[in-house]
């Protein structure tokens, strides 16, 4: 009954006049979350999954991809700067940050679709990327969500969380920074009208240091509604618990960031049902906060039942943020399930932050696909097409733009080739 429910729903699509628009994925070993891959044919029309399914038909007007013996995952999802940062040494082109907001600041508005980051990661099988923000006041600002199709155009989903960070990194005992945070919340929530509150610092006659503006509040308001969580960067397992009590307390959403130190409380993070996003790769201390960093912090965090999303780190910038593949792969080897590790880098970063029909290969959900020529986490392993919202993209990418310019023979000096 399934099968012929599925084919006739098929034929229904051949019938529609834009046909011509649809993409069939054949003989294709389709990644299906926790059921691995399965060899799977995948109907695309309008941007949008239609049908994963066996032995589905041909349709003339379609393109066909036999995609046998190739693999298929949903498009990667990175944490990152992708768009927002061209070099990282020059200030000029840094967007992450600002001396103006910090809770309500939104770097995504600054998203340059065009940038050479965004061009190599998409050619690596990024398909979206969740922004990181880096404003310079207690906290960086809000997380939100684009999709790094080619052209002007992108989709955008958020704000997904409010990010902070709690350890050493403030001139201030843990203790005040935690008194802090439950002071300044309590204060926005006595507040009846937030659009009369501007540029206050709040508890006047204090010497606090941080000033926020209304759209600050503003953000802070959302985390106390519960609409999104309140992302803390964290790595000592004391602090971990502190933070986890401070979220209880507050009654607000949590998701927990970095975690160097999160295998010695693994239990209590996976008790108090707190997600977490961390680079599996992180093993040596990089701070008095890190001195129990390992590489066997991803595993106990498994071990003990706490979901997980990866992003890549390393200090390597966004333009290595397709790496997360390089963390996940990495996870396995030690010790970590293969389907988890995929999960990490695809579904989880969605299921975590309630992104909207993204990150998982079922119909209804936006086709953003990726055809790789063998296992996505292998090292040596090419991306072959990448598909966003059912889009073929373009792979082209300033490596590869550059390799050509040099390798090929020409009459001309290569100072004075140009781009093709």
């Amino acid at each position: 009954m399934k099968y012929f429910f599925s084919t006739f729903l098929f034929i229904s699509f051949v019938l529609i006049p834009h046909a011509d628009d649809m993409v069939v994925v054949k003989n294709a070993n389709v990644f299906l979350g926790q059921n691995g891959f399965l060899q799977k044919d995948i109907l695309i029309d309008e941007g949008e999954i239609i049908l994963v399914e066996d032995n589905l038909p041909s349709v003339p007007e379609a393109e066909l991809i036999d995609a046998k013996g190739k693999y298929v995952t949903p498009g990667l999802i990175v944490f990152s700067a992708l768009g927002l940062i061209e070099i990282a040494s020059i200030d000029q082109t840094d967007d992450t940050t600002s001396n103006y907001y910090n809770a309500g600041f939104d770097p995504s508005r600054a998203y340059n679709p065009f940038s050479q980051a965004v061009r190599l990661n998409r050619s690596k099988g990024v398909s979206s990327t969740v922004h990181m923000p880096g404003a310079s006041g207690f906290f960086s600002g809000l997380l939100t969500y684009t999709k790094i199709n080619d052209g002007l155009k992108q989709k955008k989903q958020g704000p997904l969380g409010l990010f902070t960070s709690y350890g050493e990194s403030y001139n201030d005992s843990r203790a005040a920074t935690l008194q802090f945070m439950d002071d300044f919340f309590n204060f926005v929530r006595q507040q009846d009208n937030l659009s009369q509150v501007d540029n206050i610092q709040f508890f006047s006659g204090t010497n606090n240091e941080y000033q926020f503006t209304r759209r600050d509040l503003q953000a802070v308001e959302k985390v106390l509604s519960g609409e999104i969580p309140l992302v803390v960067s964290v790595n000592k397992a004391t602090d971990i618990l502190n933070v986890i009590r401070f979220a209880d307390r507050q009654d607000i959403n949590l998701v927990l960031w970095s975690v160097d130190e999160g295998h010695l409380v693994a239990e209590e993070i996976a008790q108090a049902e707190v997600p977490v996003i961390l680079d599996p790769l992180q093993n040596i201390p990089r701070s008095f906060d890190s001195l129990n960093s390992t590489y066997l912090n991803v595993v106990k965090l498994r071990d003990a039942g706490v979901k997980m999303s990866f992003y890549y780190s390393q200090d390597a910038g966004p333009h290595n943020a397709y790496l997360a593949t390089q963390s996940a792969g990495n996870a396995v080897a030690m010790g970590l399930n293969y389907n988890d590790a995929l999960m990490s880098i695809t579904s989880n970063a969605s299921e975590i932050f309630n992104l909207v029909d993204v990150g998982i290969i079922a119909p209804g959900y936006d086709a953003d696909i990726v055809i790789w020529d063998g296992d996505p986490l292998e090292l040596m392993t090419n991306v072959e097409r990448v598909f966003i919202d059912g889009k073929d993209q373009d792979l082209s990418n300033r490596y590869k733009e550059l390799t050509n310019r040099y390798i090929e023979k020409s009459d001309l000096p290569n100072s004075y080739r140009s781009r093709k």
